[in-house]
């Protein structure tokens, strides 16, 4: 399943203010994962591509994940305990 699917299918059956079970916690912990694997992945392909092109593509994308990684993290500490 895609990252952003994911995401959005997470974050969608999430209440704001209702702690979260030990099933969503678990899920965000994998969503977590997966999305600084992902950052991790675009940081090393950017450290490498040459076209200028490809560069802002990248960093683009790059921002994009990182901005869902902290607002994952923020949902994180909102529902439950580390």
């Amino acid at each position: 399943m895609k990252l952003d699917k994911l995401f959005r299918r997470l974050f969608k059956s999430l209440d704001k203010g209702k702690k979260g079970s030990e099933d969503d916690l678990d899920k965000i912990d994998q969503l977590l994962k997966r999305l600084r694997d992902r950052r991790d992945h675009l940081r090393h392909r950017l450290k490498k591509e040459k076209r200028v092109c490809k560069q802002k593509r990248l960093k683009a994308e790059l921002k994009i994940v990182e901005i869902k990684l902290k607002k994952g993290k923020k949902r994180r500490k909102q529902l439950g305990p580390t």
